[in-house]
């Protein structure tokens, strides 16, 4: 999966659907420029980008449009790990200063966050612990990317059914892993 998605880079590339690298461009540019490409480019570039920003606006961008899981990808599969480590250093905040009782959601102060600079500057105090995430967006990250761990973790088990099967004589079995009758399995 990690190759299918590393090679639809590569291809998106190629074709020239942006003459401009996401490092060049402004958060609050780079985010309108990530609400126009296809989700599955988006998982592509969450597994492989090396920029805190372009990670925090693209997992930002997938949890506005209700993707959460990807196959083995997952929001905040590398970044759940950062929540509540101060990464950034804050100053003292402006005058302008909003709060997260502003925003209709924690999503909705994490997506003007990083549209004023954010992860790696706050100048209206939403992040103030430093840790790239405003307004508990951290904990909502660290909750998905539990949550998706677990049901890869679930998905990846095997899976034996314990069906009852009756004998010749009448007795009943099940069939172990290994292809054995267990005449005491019913």
């Amino acid at each position: 999966m990690r190759i299918f998605s590393i090679l639809a880079f590569l291809v998106l590339a190629a074709c020239g659907t942006s003459q401009t690298t996401p490092t060049s461009l402004s958060n609050a540019d780079m985010i309108q420029q990530y609400r126009s490409l296809p989700t599955s480019t988006l998982w592509a570039r969450q597994g492989f980008t090396q920029s805190v920003s372009e990670l925090a606006i693209i997992e930002a961008e997938l949890a506005r449009r209700g993707e959460t899981k990807s196959g083995s990808s997952y929001i905040g599969r590398r970044s759940a790990g950062t929540v509540g480590k101060a990464r950034f250093s804050r100053s003292v905040l402006s005058e302008n200063t909003r709060n997260c009782s502003d925003f209709s959601s924690s999503l909705a102060a994490q997506q003007f966050f990083l549209a004023q600079g954010g992860p790696t500057s706050d100048p209206h105090g939403l992040d103030r612990d430093g840790d790239g995430f405003a307004c508990e967006w951290g904990t909502k990250i660290r909750r998905a990317a539990s949550q998706s761990q677990s049901e890869i973790r679930r998905a990846s088990r095997p899976r034996y059914t314990a069906n009852c099967y009756t004998g010749p004589r009448g007795g009943t079995y099940t069939i172990t892993a290994s292809g054995r009758r267990n005449y005491g399995g019913c």
